[in-house]
C-alpha cells in the first residue's frame, strides 16, 4: 500500500513535467526583417498572452543554413516566442499554438524560406531561461516543451519589408554576380555589384561595426530550382500587413552641429550626396550661403545599413540610387568590413572629415546614431523602435528626425512632437497627434510595405494570423500604438517591376489591389523604390489598358509606356 501510493505520488509530481515536455504546436517559425519584429511580437503577445525573448543577437540563437554548399552558415539574431495560455504560461498543455520570430534583417529572412531545403533555428538557452521582457511586458521563463517546440524549427515564414525579388536581387548585387563584379553589372543597367565574392557564393561576411556579430551573404532564387541544391522552390504567397516610413534622424548633441535649429530638413539630393560620400558637412543640410573656407565646421557620421536589409533596399533606390544621382551607399568595392571610410574637404580652409559606418538591425541604427554627436541615419518608425528616444539641442545622445523635401513622414505638420522634429513617444505624450497623413497620400518619399511571406499551406496560415496580431496592435492615427497605415486601409502602392538577372515566380504585378479581386493577378516583382501612385490610378491604368479584372491585367508596372523607378 505504502509503495503504491509512493509511485501514485510520484505520477502526480511528474504530470507538469510531463505536460511540458510534450511539444506544443509550432504554428509560425518567423525569420526575417528587424522592422517589424517588436510590433508582430507585441501584437502577438497580446493576441495569446505567453511569451519569452532574448535580445541576445550574437551567441544565443541562430539560424543554419543547411544546404550543401552553403558552408553550414550560421546568423545570430534576438527572439521571441509567443503562446497561447493554456493550462498557465509556464505549463501550457500540448494544446498550445507557439509562433517565434528571429530577428535578422529582410534578405536573410527571404533566404531562409526560400532555401531548399529551408534554415533550420538552434535555440542554445536552456529551459528555464529567464526572458529579456523585450515586448514590454514580463516574460515568462522559457517552458521546456515550449523550447522542445521552436528547436530545429524549419522556417516556414519571412518577414520582410520589399518584395522577396527584391531580396534575391539584393544578394545577387551583393555578391557581384557570377564574376564578382565592382562596378555596374552590365551595360545599361542602374545597379551596382558590390564584389563580396561571386554570386551564389558564400561571399565576405557583413560585420557589424564592434566585429562582435557578421550576417552571412549566401544566394538563393524564388522560384525555379535552388542555386545550390537544384532542388525545386514552391510557389510563395505575400500577405501585407502595412506601410511605414523611414525615418531620417539626427543626434542633436552637439548645438551647433545637428542640434543647430537650423537642421529640420534635408532635401533628397542633399540626403543622398551624404549617404554616397560626397557631401561631409554638417552645414550642408542648412538652407544658407557658403560661409566660407575658414568657417567652424562639424564632420557628419552616416550611419547605414546592410545591402541585404529591406531598409538599405528602400532608401538607397528611393535616394542614393535613384534616377536623379545614380550613386549607392556601398562606396568601396571590394568591401571594407566593418564599414569605415569617410573623406577630407579642405580646399586650403577649415579640413573637415565624415564617417561612414554600418548597423545591423533597426534597433542597432538607432543606437549608434544616439551614441555619437552630429550622426545621421533611417531606420523604419515604430513606436517601439524609438521608445527611448529624447530630444534637446546640445544634450548627449538625444536625437530629432527630419522632412525629407519638405515633407513629414509622422505628421501633418512638423513639430507634432512638441519641440521640432522631437521624436512623439510614450513619455512625451505625443503619440496621439501621428497620423502618417504623407505616407497615406504618398506625398513622403521614402516608406514601404511591410509583409510576411510563405510558401506552404501552413506558413500561409501563420503569416495571415501574424498578420492580423500585428494590424490590431496598431492604431494609426491618433491611438497610443501608431505603427504604421495597416493594408486594408492604404490607398496608394509603389509600382512592381522585374529586375535583371534574377527571376521571379510571377510576373511583375500591382496584384488584385490594383486589378480587382476577381482578376486572379498575383502581386510579383521588386517594388522598393517603384514610383507611388493610388490605387484609384493604378486601376484606371488598367482601365486604359482594357484589362482590369482579367489576368492579363498587371497595373503600373515596367511594361509601361514611361518609366516606374523613383
Amino acid at each position: 500500500m505504502k509503495l503504491a501510493k509512493y509511485l501514485l505520488l510520484v505520477v502526480l509530481l511528474m504530470m507538469p513535467l510531463a505536460s511540458q515536455l510534450h511539444a506544443q504546436t509550432l504554428s509560425g517559425a518567423v525569420a526575417g526583417a528587424s522592422a517589424l519584429w517588436l510590433e508582430a511580437g507585441q501584437g502577438t503577445y497580446s493576441a495569446l498572452g505567453c511569451s519569452w525573448t532574448d535580445t541576445n543577437s550574437t551567441s544565443h540563437t541562430f539560424l543554419t543554413d543547411v544546404r550543401s554548399g552553403a558552408g553550414s552558415a550560421v546568423d545570430y539574431g534576438k527572439i521571441w516566442v509567443v503562446w497561447t495560455n493554456t493550462g498557465s504560461c509556464a505549463s501550457p498543455t500540448p494544446a498550445a499554438q507557439v509562433y517565434a520570430y528571429i530577428s535578422l534583417d529582410a534578405g536573410i529572412g527571404d533566404r531562409c524560406l526560400f532555401a531548399q531545403p529551408s534554415c533550420v533555428l538552434t535555440e542554445n538557452d536552456a529551459a528555464g531561461t529567464a526572458g529579456s521582457n523585450a515586448l514590454g511586458n514580463t516574460d515568462t521563463a522559457l517552458p521546456a516543451g515550449i523550447r522542445s517546440a521552436i528547436e530545429s524549427a524549419s522556417i516556414n515564414v519571412s518577414a520582410t519589408d520589399g518584395m522577396p525579388l527584391d531580396s534575391a536581387f539584393s544578394a545577387y548585387q551583393a555578391l557581384g554576380g557570377p564574376t564578382n563584379i565592382c562596378g555596374y553589372l552590365s551595360s545599361g543597367t542602374q545597379y551596382q555589384g558590390y564584389g563580396r565574392g561571386g554570386w551564389p557564393g558564400p561571399g565576405i561576411q557583413v560585420k557589424a561595426q564592434d566585429g562582435s556579430s557578421v550576417f552571412n551573404v549566401i544566394g538563393f532564387n524564388v522560384t525555379g530550382t535552388d542555386p545550390l541544391t537544384g532542388n525545386s522552390i514552391p510557389a510563395y504567397t505575400v500577405t501585407p500587413v502595412g506601410a511605414a516610413p523611414i525615418l531620417i534622424f539626427v543626434n542633436t548633441g552637439n548645438a551647433s552641429g545637428f542640434g543647430s535649429a537650423g537642421v529640420a530638413n534635408v532635401t533628397r539630393s542633399t540626403l543622398g550626396l551624404i549617404f554616397s560620400n560626397i557631401l561631409a558637412r554638417t552645414a550642408d543640410v542648412v538652407p544658407q550661403q557658403f560661409a566660407g573656407l575658414s568657417a567652424t565646421y562639424y564632420g557628419i557620421t552616416a550611419w547605414h545599413r546592410e545591402s541585404l536589409a529591406g531598409a538599405y533596399l528602400v532608401f538607397d533606390r528611393a535616394i542614393p540610387a535613384n534616377k536623379e544621382l545614380y550613386r549607392t551607399q556601398e562606396f568601396v568595392c571590394p568591401p571594407i568590413e566593418p564599414l569605415n571610410y569617410g573623406r577630407t574637404i579642405a580646399d586650403g580652409g577649415t579640413s573637415t572629415t565624415s564617417n561612414n559606418y554600418r548597423a545591423l538591425s533597426n534597433s542597432d541604427e538607432i543606437t549608434q546614431v544616439e551614441s555619437t554627436n552630429d550622426s545621421i541615419g533611417y531606420a523604419y518608425w515604430g513606436v517601439a523602435n524609438f521608445k527611448a528616444a529624447t530630444y534637446g539641442s546640445g544634450t548627449p545622445g538625444a536625437l530629432k528626425y527630419l522632412t525629407v523635401d519638405g515633407v513629414d513622414p509622422l505628421c501633418s505638420t512638423y513639430g507634432c512632437g512638441g519641440g521640432a522634429g522631437e521624436i512623439p513617444t510614450a513619455t512625451n505624450t505625443y503619440l496621439s497627434n501621428v497620423n502618417l497623413n504623407n505616407v497615406a497620400n504618398g506625398s513622403y518619399p521614402i516608406w514601404s510595405e511591410l509583409r510576411f511571406v510563405s510558401t506552404s499551406s501552413a506558413g500561409l496560415t501563420a503569416a495571415q494570423a501574424l498578420a492580423g496580431y500585428a494590424q490590431a496592435e496598431s492604431t494609426t492615427p491618433g491611438g497610443a500604438q501608431p505603427d504604421f497605415i495597416t493594408a486594408p486601409n492604404l490607398n496608394v502602392i509603389h509600382a512592381h517591376f522585374a529586375l535583371p538577372f534574377v527571376s521571379d515566380a510571377y510576373p511583375a504585378s500591382e496584384g488584385p489591389r490594383v486589378c480587382g479581386a476577381s482578376s486572379g493577378s498575383i502581386e510579383g516583382g521588386g517594388d522598393a523604390g517603384g514610383i507611388v501612385t493610388t490605387l484609384q490610378a493604378g486601376s484606371d491604368y488598367a482601365v486604359l489598358k482594357n484589362n482590369y479584372g482579367t489576368s492579363s491585367c498587371v497595373g503600373i508596372t515596367d511594361s509601361a509606356s514611361f518609366g516606374v523607378h523613383q
